[in-house]
């Protein structure tokens, strides 16, 4: 048997799907190590021919896209037909899990018990959408973040356009991320009970999941949020001399360091040169700050401003991503073959494993393999239970990203602590985007700490460093997302928990990673979402970018479920832990990969296009007879544009503009039609006409839509939990459905409320050893 070579070696993935998030899904578990095996037609998979790609190409030269989603795989061609269907079965059979973006799989018989079918599709396999059609403008629009985009410059300069699309169909890998999560939760249920699931991914709940915040806003609040001129008042995105930086706000002793600086310029001015002359003169400090920004190149902004902790990072473009010192210390970007005999660099895994490195391997060429190498894997053994039953998580995450990716993993069974305390409590519990009068009072804390425990400790006292000592003995995972460092300060650092148990799980998420010279520079969203090159490529075409928020956390907590289920499974192979480093820029890279592809293959690629397509027309969204009433509609096939001609009344056009390029030269014409058409119903009565002509088109969901969503509510996608603190509370469920891997949903915990538990049961502390730690427990 070869050397293992990643933490899922042994695992085998079958791929057998047309788009995007499946093939990201199967390449993200590729790149950890698992065997995949992709189905391919005699003539080629069509993502062949996606694009960034080479007009010179020839026509088996595949484009970036394939290069860069196909790592890590094998490629199998099976004929069309009886005998193609025949031979899809035998890989089937051989295969733990299949991923695919066919609904026909879930249902299929004759598979082995034992396989996992994870389907991706638009909007699920069951409910009233489960047949519409989609594309990622459908899907992304459907939930509901696109309905906030775009906020800050964006709207300011164009506040009558449209909402609009996230750039890089970055939607798309989204699901293929939550899909992924799914796959591994399937491979750790098999290895205890011996049987396989079927896991149904909607994309659209992939997309709701990331925006659970501010639908928790109207969900409990009754506030539905929308478009604004930006929530960092008259910062956020700042313009610089040469682009723009993300700066979130400066507290009055950062102003106070820079305006004492040899490059403090006008802000040394008396007037607003310390924090007591600023008090009389916010307005005219913040006018001399943009000022002094807008003098400036991002790159002297950053290192002025970066270095004395100030919550800042460029808009970075793929020139800048690929000269950055800090990837290129982490090795982040791999080279593949890029088609001409010549080097590509493509963003590789966004965390760096101590014991199994993930290391892909170029794209296949078409039919390089004829099924898998390996024997399939044994199947149940290892832990009793169900899921992550039985495996103990101590959790020092705080506010968003962290949190949401133990959540995760609580929501799928594992005994997750949080960590927690009154002398530093987590921001989540105080509300992120409003103040709940309490510290167990905010729905947002309760959204993404569902199922958890909470121990509250002061870890600035030595007795209390002892007590979580002491949890890591008991712990199988320890993960964290603070600043580089402060682990190791508290005595709790990788090089420490491993050299004492080298059968534990650390986990490091940062914004950059662990290592390298911008590692200790603020992280929060909306940074790491410029800094890794997502707001760049979101905008309309002749606007700026677009400032990304919250979301981009959660796409963060993604990857780090991904990575600890990754290193669970080597441990139960091998008994060997290792320390898992997570940069959230690199997950941001990693998912949003186009505009790097297209500047690695010298391809002429604007980097923003609004609601556009690059290939099909007409591609958009439209105006609904409402208030900020939106429909989005999608032609990609001669029979969605045959449908959308009969819906308007213009049957001539069919023939008329028969391919896109001559759609898109009557763009002006035609997207006049639809405005026409759009603008005497609401969009959701559009939609509803459009997806009857097989047209994929939807209303662009709002936070106060999706509440009420006929979908959404049969596939129970909102749960109402009681709250001992908040009382009736609503949130999202869990953001996949197995077939029988059942979750309980419970609320998030009361500061501290699981003491007893962790001193009593966990720690083994007598009732009067633990009264005499009451100072600590704070």
């Amino acid at each position: 048997m070869p050397e293992p070579r990643g933490s899922l070696d042994g695992w085998r993935v079958l791929e057998v799907a047309d788009g995007l998030a499946a093939s990201f899904a199967a390449k993200v578990l590729g790149d950890l190590g698992a065997e995949v095996v992709k189905v391919e037609p005699p003539d080629g998979h069509p993502s062949r021919g996606w694009g960034p790609r080479r007009e010179d190409a020839a026509a088996d030269q595949p484009g970036g896209r394939f290069l860069y989603l196909n790592t890590s795989k094998a490629s199998v061609v099976l004929p069309q037909g009886a005998e193609g269907e025949e031979l899809l079965g035998h890989l089937a059979d051989d295969c733990d899990v299949v991923i695919t973006d066919d609904r026909a799989w879930y249902d299929r018989t004759g598979l082995d018990g034992a396989i996992s079918v994870v389907v991706i599709t638009p909007f699920g396999v069951t409910g009233p959408y489960a047949n519409r059609r989609a594309n990622h403008l459908i899907s992304f629009h459907a939930g509901s973040e696109g309905s906030i985009l775009p906020s800050g410059a964006g709207w300011k300069q164009f506040p009558d356009r449209p909402p609009l699309q996230i750039g890089s169909d970055l939607g798309e890998y989204d699901a293929g991320w939550n899909a992924a999560v799914a796959a591994l939760a399937a491979i750790h249920d098999r290895v205890r009970t011996g049987r396989g699931q079927r896991v149904d991914v909607s994309v659209q709940e992939s997309q709701l999941t990331l925006n659970r915040t501010r639908l928790s806003r109207f969900n409990n609040d009754g506030i539905a949020l929308r478009r604004d001129g930006g929530r960092y008042g008259a910062l956020g995105m700042v313009p610089c001399r040469d682009g723009w930086v993300q700066l979130v706000g400066l507290t009055d002793a950062q102003f106070d360091a820079v305006a004492a600086s040899a490059d403090a310029g006008e802000l040394a001015d008396d007037r607003i040169a310390t924090t007591a002359a600023r008090t009389g003169n916010r307005e005219l400090a913040s006018t001399a700050l943009l000022a002094w920004c807008a003098a400036r190149d991002r790159a002297a902004v950053v290192g002025v401003l970066a270095p004395r902790g100030a919550p800042v990072g460029a808009h970075a473009t793929s020139g800048d991503l690929l000269a950055s010192e800090q990837l290129e210390h982490r090795g982040f970007f791999r080279q593949v073959d890029d088609g001409h005999g010549g080097p590509l660099l493509v963003p590789g895994p966004p965390y760096r494993f101590s014991a199994t490195p993930p290391e892909p391997r170029p794209a296949p060429s078409l039919g390089n393999a004829t099924g898998f190498s390996r024997s399939r894997n044994d199947g149940a053994g290892g832990r009793p239970g169900r899921g992550l039953e039985g495996v103990k998580i101590l959790d020092f995450t705080w506010a968003a990203a962290g949190p949401y990716g133990t959540c995760l993993l609580a929501l799928l069974g594992a005994e997750v602590i949080k960590v927690e305390s009154t002398t530093r409590p987590d921001p989540a519990r105080r509300g992120f985007l409003a103040d709940y009068g309490g510290i167990d009072k905010s729905p947002n804390f309760n959204e993404i700490n569902l199922n958890k425990r909470s121990f509250q400790v002061d870890l600035s006292q030595p007795e209390g460093r002892h007590l979580v000592n002491q949890l890591t003995d008991w712990a199988d995972v320890v993960v964290d997302n603070f600043r580089p460092g402060v682990m190791t300060r508290l005595g709790l650092g990788p090089a420490t928990l491993l050299a004492r148990r080298p059968e534990l799980i650390v986990v490091s998420s940062s914004a950059n990673g662990s290592t390298g010279p911008e590692a200790m520079a603020a992280g929060l969203a909306s940074i790491f979402g410029a800094t890794g090159g997502l707001s760049e490529q979101t905008g309309y075409e002749d606007g700026p970018p677009t400032e990304v928020g919250e979301s981009t956390d959660y796409r963060s907590g993604n990857a780090l479920a991904v990575a600890v289920l990754a290193a669970l499974l080597h441990r139960e192979r091998s008994g060997e832990g290792q320390h898992v480093d997570l940069a959230s820029r690199e997950v941001v890279a990693a998912s949003a990969p186009d505009a790097l592809l297209a500047h690695g293959l010298g391809v002429h690629w604007p980097v923003r296009v609004g609601n556009a397509h690059r290939e099909h027309a007409p591609h958009g969204v439209y105006p609904g007879s409402g208030d900020d009433d939106w429909v989005a509609v999608a032609v990609e096939d001669p029979a969605a544009w045959a449908g959308l001609c009969t819906t308007l009344g213009r049957a001539e056009w069919v023939d008329r503009y028969s391919t896109p390029a001559m759609r898109r030269d009557a763009r002006e014409e035609i997207d006049d039609a639809i405005v026409g058409w759009t603008k005497h119903r609401p969009a959701c009565e559009s939609a509803d006409l459009l997806q009857a002509a097989r047209v994929p088109a939807t209303a662009v969901a709002t936070n106060d839509a999706s509440a009420s969503d006929p979908h959404l509510d049969a596939r129970e996608v909102f749960v109402d939990l009681d709250h001992p603190a908040i009382g009736r509370t609503r949130v999202m469920r869990e953001p996949w459905r197995f077939s029988d891997l059942p979750v309980t949903l419970r609320p998030a915990p009361l500061l501290g409320q699981d003491n007893g538990h962790v001193l009593g049961n966990i720690l083994g502390l007598r009732p009067e050893e633990q009264a005499a730690l009451q100072d600590v427990l704070r």
